[in-house]
């Protein structure tokens, strides 16, 4: 039996994700597929366009088995936070071989010395980035340049088919930086899960218009946020060109979640709230905050005083440091009130448990296999599984757990009040929403 695992948004789940899927399990012969996918909130510092539950059921109609929930407290960390909870979560379950994911460049023999290397950080690159650190940029671009340096000085083992120039390019891409990040983890790890990179087709990662049937998962947000069109009854109807980009498998979940009120949910659905918050918190309230260094919680506060929307507070607040993904992930953890405290208990224990958001009939077979075989405590029914957990006497390891778990409760009841239905907006869906279940 071959497991294949993949790392998913799916916002919202397109042809270029059905490709990877096809290609994936071509390739591997994968007899099962397990998704480990972002709950409501994602790692761009944005509210997925539509839920988890249609998101999943989208994914199980396009051939996933089974769907597990990345927790809250790692789907919105940067690139190396994102990248460990949701290996490890893969890792935990001890039963998948291989982990696929999709990058511009299929090449293992350019990305495996790189990851290799980041996990061995040495000490002369390390003094790099402190040195480069200096000229103000975000820790993505320093990384990169320092990398560079070090490989055009000293070399990187195992990497000498790339120049200097080659390797700059290569690190610019989102989905290269995630690729590096899943192989250091795995090694960190000491995962017997093998890396297997797909190369990206169609559009780019940073392509905001459609254009062709494989288009940028940004580019179908923008054309449904800003073309989708509404009768005088609130009918939504999504044009042919969002149409064109989406399987049919998935569409009319999509649709269905639009004409239900149920999205486009996007930050500027929380914009008076946000402003709210801020303006209400203190200066050591924001320090606390995952994310927040240097002083940056006077930015924040100051841009909150004088700013009227929400693209305008980003804007007064973003730096050559400071990016807009990551003012974005700060403004997700203010509203969950996520604490730098926290997240360093957090990222040394990683995912605490396996939250099965969604199986098909073959998943359910899988599950029962994976009972015996994670390491984490399979959870399925959330009310059930708190009543036993806070019925025993608690450790540590337990406190954490339930701490970690109650991020995902309230990152639900804080996602739901971005949905067009009012009517729509009850909290503890967590507790009442059903598994998705897809019976053929």
């Amino acid at each position: 039996m071959k497991i294949l695992g993949i790392i998913v948004e799916y916002n919202p789940f397109h042809n270029g994700h059905l490709y990877h899927i096809s290609k994936a399990k071509k390739i591997t012969k994968a007899d099962y597929i397990i998704a480990v996918m972002s709950g409501h909130f994602l790692q761009r510092g944005e509210p997925a366009i539509i839920n988890k539950w249609a998101r999943s059921k989208m994914a199980l109609n396009a051939g996933v088995d089974l769907v597990i929930e990345i927790p809250f407290v790692f789907s919105t960390q940067d690139a190396n936070g994102f990248a460990f909870g949701a290996v490890k979560l893969l890792d935990s379950l001890q039963i998948v071989d291989y982990l696929c994911f999709g990058c511009e460049t299929n090449d293992l023999n350019t990305l495996y010395p790189i990851s290799n290397f980041l996990h061995i950080e040495p000490a002369k690159f390390k003094e790099l980035i402190k040195h480069n650190s200096k000229n103000g940029d975000e820790f993505p671009k320093t990384r990169s340049r320092s990398l560079c340096e070090y490989h055009r000085i000293l070399g990187i083992e195992g990497l000498k088919k790339v120049p200097p120039s080659e390797l700059s390019k290569l690190l610019k891409y989102p989905n290269n930086i995630l690729a590096l990040e899943y192989i250091k983890h795995l090694l960190n790890l000491n995962s017997k899960i093998k890396p297997l990179p797909i190369k990206r087709m169609g559009a780019s990662y940073h392509q905001k218009n459609i254009a062709g049937n494989i288009s940028s998962a940004t580019s179908i947000r923008n054309e449904i946020i800003n073309n989708l069109t509404s009768s005088k009854t609130n009918l939504f109807t999504l044009n042919d060109k969002i149409k064109s980009t989406i399987p049919s498998s998935g569409f009319h979940v999509l649709e269905k979640e639009l004409r239900e009120g149920r999205g486009p949910v996007t930050l500027g659905s929380y914009q008076q709230s946000i402003f709210a918050l801020l303006r209400r918190m203190s200066l050591e309230d924001i320090s606390r905050i995952h994310g927040v260094t240097e002083g940056l919680e006077n930015r924040i506060k100051k841009a909150s005083l004088i700013s009227c929307y929400i693209e305008q507070l980003i804007n007064s607040i973003k730096t050559r440091r400071y990016t807009r993904t990551k003012i974005q992930r700060i403004i997700l953890h203010m509203m969950l009130n996520l604490s730098k405290e926290d997240i360093k208990i957090f990222n040394k224990c990683g995912p605490l448990y396996a939250r099965i958001l969604g199986f098909s009939k073959k998943g359910k077979a899988l599950l029962r296999t994976l009972k015996k075989t994670s390491s984490l405590p399979l959870i399925s029914k959330l009310s059930n599984y708190l009543r036993q957990t806070i019925s025993t006497e608690g450790d540590d390891i337990q406190n954490n757990l339930i701490k970690m778990l109650n991020y995902d409760i309230l990152s639900t009841d804080m996602f739901v009040l971005g949905y067009k239905n009012i009517e729509n907006r009850i909290a503890r869906l967590d507790f009442t929403h059903k598994i998705v279940i897809k019976e053929d």
